[in-house]
């Protein structure tokens, strides 16, 4: 008996275990972690429509093949794969633009295989990180076309718009959805590429798939800046569960305070004494949800009272279209660890542009062109700019003048919508006055 016992024993307690091992090998499967490095031009010309490169045992057994569909408005791949930043399993393609205003990107079909047969995983996760800009007027964007769901991290705010649009790129009649997951980062930079800055991150999740689109691209805004761009971006698609969390702890930051003079908002605040390698960020935001880092601040310009004393002056002359600004410091450790001031909020109302020119603008509402009349005590080069209500330039004039009366006409303007504009008149550099006009 006790032998028979034994044996049963034996055998129940090696039922559990297989079971358990079954069990646990099931559920390691739902959310794996894939390797993409050293890929195949398999098929196609390298950089085209129709490319396709192989990523082989991106899980053991299981290819992934990485298909050009589509290549939008002069977009060029790069390097199907940079792994000399970021990170080295995942994927990681550098796509170009042609540096001219408006979108251009690769449309991406992922399969993955097994034998020779489509291969379905039940869950995979993914991470698209570092979607962000290049400080100027380029900024990243990624669509996925496929996912069961998505998130963004929240331990801090995002600096993405994420939306759904409709599906227009369908030309092979074989994406999985009728819309795309559309995100779109900052304009500023996020240096490197790491997988904690989170405000710059998306997750998505695909369930019960073997192929799904990506397309990887970027935006040039129209947003009156000047200077040289980076138009190769670099991409960053890590198919694993991330759950990399920044350490919060509480401000040393003691008062803050934001006041607005002509075209300037100055900033003020105290704080503790940080460590020697902590910094502050000045962000800024036009409609209190969107932040964008405007300036870093390494460290107090003087102390009083066991409290450093920090400034910042932002020059806002770009904003002229905006009633309001936000501001918020956020406080940063050599650890990563972040903190946040309160939002202080400037209302351009207040701003009192003065100078000895007296400026008009007729025929005001408009039809297709207007006059700029202006009355100057000094000589010199005048820069006229009209921007529309989301804060682009969309007409731009400059011109000598001289001392007394002035008239510069902009023509060619029917091709503009109807709505509210404003005319930003700068002379010699300075803001002189911005008016409010109306397109019929």
């Amino acid at each position: 008996m006790n032998k028979n016992f034994t044996q049963a024993g034996k055998f129940n307690l090696l039922l559990i275990i297989l079971t358990l091992l079954f069990s646990y090998s099931i559920k390691s499967q739902t959310t794996p972690s894939l390797v993409f490095k050293q890929p195949k031009l398999v098929a196609g010309t390298n950089g085209q429509i129709g490319a396709t490169y192989k990523f082989s045992n991106v899980v053991p057994n299981i290819n992934a093949y990485v298909k050009i569909e589509n290549i939008v408005n002069g977009a060029v791949l790069v390097n199907i794969d940079d792994s000399t930043l970021g990170y080295y399993n995942a994927w990681q393609p550098t796509v170009g633009g042609p540096g001219t205003y408006g979108s251009s990107y690769i449309k991406w079909d992922i399969r993955f295989d097994s034998a020779g047969s489509n291969y379905v995983f039940k869950t995979l996760d993914a991470s698209a990180t570092d979607i962000d800009g290049d400080n100027v007027r380029v900024r990243e964007f990624i669509n996925i076309n496929g996912q069961s769901s998505y998130s963004i991290p929240t331990q801090v705010p995002t600096l993405l718009t994420v939306s759904k649009q409709k599906d227009t790129d369908n030309i092979n009649g074989t994406d999985p959805s009728d819309s795309n997951l559309h995100a779109v980062g900052p304009i500023i930079n996020r240096t490197g590429i790491d997988t904690l800055s989170q405000d710059v991150r998306l997750d998505f999740t695909f369930s019960n798939k073997s192929e799904f689109k990506i397309y990887t691209g970027s935006e040039v805004d129209n947003n009156g800046t000047t200077g040289a761009i980076a138009t190769d971006r670099y991409h960053c698609i890590y198919f694993m569960h991330i759950t990399g969390f920044l350490s919060l702890r509480p401000t040393t930051i003691q008062t803050f305070s934001a006041s607005v003079d002509k075209s300037k908002v100055y900033l003020y605040w105290t704080a503790g004494e940080l460590p020697s390698s902590a910094h502050f960020e000045v962000e800024r935001s036009f409609d209190q949800n969107n932040f964008s880092t405007v300036a870093l601040v390494l460290g107090p310009q003087s102390s009083l009272n066991n409290s450093d004393q920090y400034s910042y002056t932002d020059n806002v002359d770009q904003a002229i279209n905006h009633n309001a600004i936000y501001y918020r410091l956020k406080e940063v450790d050599m650890n990563g660890s972040v903190s946040y001031s309160s939002i202080k909020v400037v209302q351009l109302s207040n701003m009192n542009v003065s100078s000895n020119t007296v400026l008009k603008i007729f025929p005001n509402p408009y039809m297709d062109k207007i006059t700029v009349n202006y009355e100057s005590g000094e000589a010199g080069k005048v820069e006229i700019k009209m921007f529309n209500s989301s804060g682009n330039v969309v007409k731009k004039i400059e011109s000598v003048i001289t001392s007394g009366n002035n008239n510069v006409q902009i023509q060619d303007l029917n091709s503009l919508a109807p709505g509210i504009y404003v005319v930003n008149v700068a002379l010699n550099g300075q803001t002189i006055n911005n008016q409010k006009i109306v397109k019929l």
